[in-house]
């Protein structure tokens, strides 16, 4: 049975060092281990039964989010399902920048405009270990960028625009 995992935010010292890490790579051979499969349960069902303090509903979550610190994340995607990613690499595809208001689940009450691609192109692992290519645009693009940002100890507020 999947729980709700505790989000780090950044108003706890300890909380904050870690989600200013770099996130590390995972191993094939750790996708396919059965904690590894429990743990992105986890992350799915605490990313769909949590909002953030403004009421909104959560696009995504990132591993280092909740304190573990691997190249994971999961998204919402438009048929309301929410994927997982493990070790992403972004292109970008179309230069365009596009501003849109983002959220944190770690910084909470806190919103800003944040500048980002409109077009991208992401090569990941998905949860049953196998290589995908997928491009993304617009909201979707906008929701893993920010992810991305995580797994690089990077958050939204560093790109906000005045």
């Amino acid at each position: 049975m999947a729980k709700k995992l505790r989000i780090l935010q950044i108003n706890n010292e300890k909380d904050l060092s870690i989600l200013r890490n770099v996130s590390k790579e995972v191993k094939i051979e750790e996708i396919k281990d059965p904690s590894f499969q429990e743990f992105l349960d986890d992350l799915i069902f605490t990313a769909k039964n949590t909002e953030t303090e403004e009421g909104y509903r959560v696009a995504g979550l990132a591993a280092v989010q909740v304190g573990k610190e691997i190249r994971a994340f999961c998204y919402l995607k438009d048929n309301d399902e929410f994927e997982v990613m493990i070790n992403p690499e972004i292109k970008v595809i179309k230069e365009d920048l596009v501003i849109g208001t983002e959220a944190c689940l770690s910084i909470p009450n806190r919103t800003g405009d944040v500048p980002r691609y409109k077009k991208i192109k992401v090569t990941f692992t998905d949860r049953e270990g196998k290589k995908r290519k997928e491009r993304f645009s617009n909201w979707e693009a906008r929701e893993i960028l920010h992810e991305y940002d995580h797994l690089e100890g990077v958050l939204f507020t560093d790109k906000t625009i005045d």
